[in-house]
């Protein structure tokens, strides 16, 4: 019997190495479709195509009449690729993300403003299929993008599924928001800037996590068809929290200010969107666990680590990393914060009566009237 044969776009991203050896550990004659500008020298023994994922030409000149028994969409255009290897393969995984999700990027679109606690696939409303008021960013196309897959599954045309990611971090990432936090550790900054003191909560998906979740539904392809799955890692923790366990894995520790979240600053450096997105996004991931049995490989913990030690190896890289949004202007977080502290100075006479009127909140009681938190 032939092996069975499954095409990876993207490949030699985060979760490019990790998928791709997953597969060949699965029996699976496993290629790989991308643009041939990041090789990995220690990367997976595969073959590669090299083109254009990202236009319908592109597309067909390097895929041409080829079928797969799997393909797994990381990278490109999906509608594109998806229409090309329509009738072309079995099972169509797609990778997309949180944004689909209305209230995500703009915040206030969504009622009550920003994201329901879980975001669950099928009860939180996704993004209309044409922007509205969403200029800063896209989010109809990938809605667009999710109908095609599923429509094209549908009619027939393979077996679709959907992976929504929330923010991946892992080596390799293009987007390293870790960055923000290591290369302050390493400059020897005392403190960093956070909005509304980091207390927002974001699910993240560590790299070797994200690609266990699309082998899960490459195992389970009967259960997987026709659905979307929410990827998170299990572990949960607040972007303070997030914040000192990078800067723990960086061998230090930073102070955090904290900023109002309406006031664009490198506080919003650690998160996509910015102040301009929800403070918070938990994923319930309750139809991946159930459905597929997915559980995480590896801990959050161990995921900072894993991502801070190739940083480290590869700081040049980082600092010429054309996706960074943070600046690194000491000076001019030095002069915000110094602004800030005057503007509280200057606003204490008119706090004060709420500052008293909390000290005089009630200590809560216990059941028997002890107070809470006491012990005999």
């Amino acid at each position: 019997m032939s092996a069975r044969t499954a095409l990876v776009i993207g490949g030699t991203g985060p979760t490019g190495p990790p998928l791709v050896d997953g597969l060949v550990e699965r029996g699976f004659d496993t290629t790989i479709f991308h643009t041939g500008r990041h090789e990995l020298p220690d990367g997976p023994d595969v073959p590669h195509l090299h083109g254009d994922p990202f236009s319908a030409d592109g597309i067909a000149d390097a895929l041409g009449d080829r079928r797969f028994d799997v393909v797994v969409a990381t990278y490109g255009r999906v509608r594109l690729l998806a229409e090309h290897v329509a009738g072309k393969c079995d099972h169509f995984l797609a990778v997309g993300g949180t944004p689909v999700y209305e209230g995500y990027v703009e915040p206030h679109l969504h009622f009550p403003t920003g994201m329901d606690m879980p975001v669950r696939e099928d009860r939180h409303p996704l993004v209309p299929t044409t922007d509205i008021e969403q200029a800063s960013y896209r989010t109809a196309a990938i809605r667009r993008t999710e109908d095609t897959v599923f429509q094209l599954g549908r009619d027939g045309a393979f077996d679709a599924t959907y992976l929504r990611y929330p923010t991946v971090y892992g080596p390799r990432n293009p987007h390293a928001w870790e960055w923000t936090v290591v290369r302050r550790v390493l400059d020897g900054r005392p403190w960093m800037i956070l909005s509304d003191d980091g207390r927002g909560i974001h699910s993240r998906a560590g790299a070797r996590n994200a690609a266990h979740a699309i082998l899960c539904a490459v195992d389970h392809p009967s259960a997987a068809a026709g659905k979307a799955y929410n990827v998170a890692d299990e572990d949960l923790v607040s972007i303070r929290q997030w914040a000192e366990l990078t800067a723990a894995a960086a061998g230090g520790s930073l102070g955090i200010r904290s900023l109002p979240g309406e006031l664009p600053s490198p506080g919003w450096g650690v998160i996509a969107f910015g102040y301009k997105g929800t403070p918070s996004c938990v994923l319930d991931t309750s139809r991946l666990r159930e459905d597929l049995g997915y559980r995480d490989v590896m801990s959050l913990r161990d995921g900072i680590e894993e991502t801070v030690e190739w940083m480290l190896a590869h700081r040049e890289e980082m600092d010429a990393n054309p996706n960074l949004v943070d600046p690194f202007d000491y000076a001019a977080e030095d002069a915000l914060m110094a602004a800030y502290d005057r503007a509280m100075a200057d606003l204490a006479p008119f706090t004060e009566p709420f500052v008293t009127g909390l000290q005089r909140m009630p200590v809560p009681q216990t059941a028997k009237g002890s107070k809470a938190g006491s012990q005999s």
